[in-house]
């Protein structure tokens, strides 16, 4: 039989097939078919593979990084064992030296509880397999409980020492009042640095009148190379009400690690602190100008990406029914005023008090001029109780470019569904490149941690 003869018979023999009601063979479904497989194997040995054994591919994963292995339900967990089925604030650096992948996140039985603590776990095979997490602070478990640590920053400085700081609860005021306390290892996460006070040398006004309190404060995600020099920037949460605020509330200003790349010890780390007090971000302008009035203002949770010509874009979540955004011309020293995140037709996107992650989609530092974010594209502005806290359903992605004209300068396109779930979508994420593939590695419902390739698709 030559070629031609081959092909021919191919073709009948496919026809036949669909004719006779057949399943036709499809490399695109035995390659998604492999890929469940695999997602799926995580699962052994776990609750969740009796539980629900097919609830982890809802949201389309393609890394698995933890599955808990305590069981949901609360009667049936092991106090004495660590509490992992809540975990969130996922942030994956990739050591681009080695390629290897550091996963840092905030664990415990459930939210705020006694045992929440700082876990780690890393990949030296480019995320396929990943050690089992250790504890760097916190409670281990609720048998031992210890002081509550929460919302951990890494940082890998140029030289390789792998910093990892965050909240320490010192007082009985809940899981963002804390001071800064950090440790550093210097041989790829195996061994970790006694922890130490990184100290806050700027009281601010929304502050506790009482100094011995700490300030109540939240830094969603991992700092990034977006500050002055390729310093590591990140915005900041600030719970709390000033003298001059009508309401308790949140707002946001954003830090500046001074000095990260010459491995400092944690008690000599420097911050600079930036757009603070009476230039911090609130929704008070906002409402103010007619918009939703909720039960506590906030603007808080930023996203900042770098412009190709240098300036700084960050949208945030607020408690206005919609995300907000502003720009720096001066590597984040002063910003402009926030406005309502729009899109192309000068439409406003819909999105609860809820994360709202942006990245660049080239790598979270490259100015690439193509970005994304997640929106819920929902909002009941007529909720009886003024709660901007609503039902995290359905996130929608939205690709965005660079408008170097437009009063908005990046310019987003029609939302496309990307997380399905009717419920419990609360990203809390970071982003990498990855064999020149970017990962958005995301905490589905606070309780598997995941990774999702965004590829081209999602810019067509």
């Amino acid at each position: 039989m030559n070629m031609k003869e081959m092909v021919s018979w191919c073709v009948f023999a496919y026809a036949a097939q669909a004719l006779a009601g057949g399943a036709m063979p499809s490399p695109v479904a035995d390659a998604e078919k492999e890929k469940e497989d695999r997602i799926l194997a995580y699962l052994k040995g776990t609750p969740s593979e009796k539980e629900a054994p097919r609830d982890i591919l809802v949201n389309k994963p393609d890394y698995v990084v933890f599955v808990p292995k305590q069981p949901r339900a609360k009667e049936k967990r092991d106090p004495a064992k660590p509490g992992d089925t809540y975990n969130d604030h996922f942030q994956v650096i990739c050591n681009p030296s080695n390629q290897h992948l550091y996963a840092f996140w905030t664990q415990a039985s459930k939210e705020a509880d006694i045992d929440q603590h700082i876990a780690f776990s890393k990949s030296v095979d480019k995320g396929v397999t990943w050690t089992p997490p250790v504890v760097l602070a916190g409670s281990p478990n609720k048998k031992n409980p210890a002081l509550v640590a929460s919302w951990q920053q890494p940082m890998l400085a140029k030289g390789g020492r792998l910093y990892c700081l965050w909240n320490q609860q010192t007082t009985s005021r809940g899981p963002h009042c804390g001071m800064m306390f950090g440790a550093f290892s210097d041989d790829d996460g195996d061994t970790w640095s006694a922890p130490k006070l990184v100290p806050f040398r700027e009281r601010m006004d929304a502050d506790p009148a009482d100094d011995h309190v700490p300030p109540s404060w939240c830094n969603w995600q991992r700092p990034l190379r977006l500050g002055e020099n390729g310093k590591y920037f990140v915005g900041c949460s600030r719970h709390g009400k000033a003298p001059y605020d009508a309401r308790y509330g949140c707002k946001i200003e954003f830090w500046q690690f001074e000095n990260i790349d010459d491995n400092p010890f944690v008690q000599d780390i420097r911050i600079k602190y930036l757009c603070k007090n009476r230039n911090a971000f609130s929704a008070k302008a906002l409402e103010d100008a007619g918009g939703f009035r909720a039960s506590e203002p906030a603007i808080e949770e930023a996203a900042p990406v770098k412009l190709p010509d240098g300036r700084l874009f960050a949208i945030m979540r607020s408690s206005l029914g919609s995300p907000v955004w502003a720009q720096s011309r001066d590597g984040g020293a002063t910003w402009s005023a926030p406005k309502i995140l729009r899109d192309a037709d000068g439409k406003p996107y819909l999105h609860s008090r809820s994360p709202c992650p942006m990245y660049d989609w080239k790598g979270p530092e490259a100015a690439s001029g193509r970005y994304f974010a997640l929106v819920h594209q929902a909002f009941d502005f007529n909720n009886p109780k003024r709660n901007a806290y609503q039902r995290r359903g359905p996130l929608y992605l939205i690709a965005g470019e660079f408008d170097p004209n437009g009063e908005q300068p990046v310019k987003f396109k029609a939302p496309k569904l990307f997380a399905p779930r009717p419920n419990g979508n609360s990203f809390y994420t970071s982003y990498c490149i990855l064999d020149g593939k970017g990962v958005l590695w995301y905490n589905d419902m606070k309780f598997y941690l995941c990774g999702r390739i965004i590829g081209p698709e999602w810019f067509e």
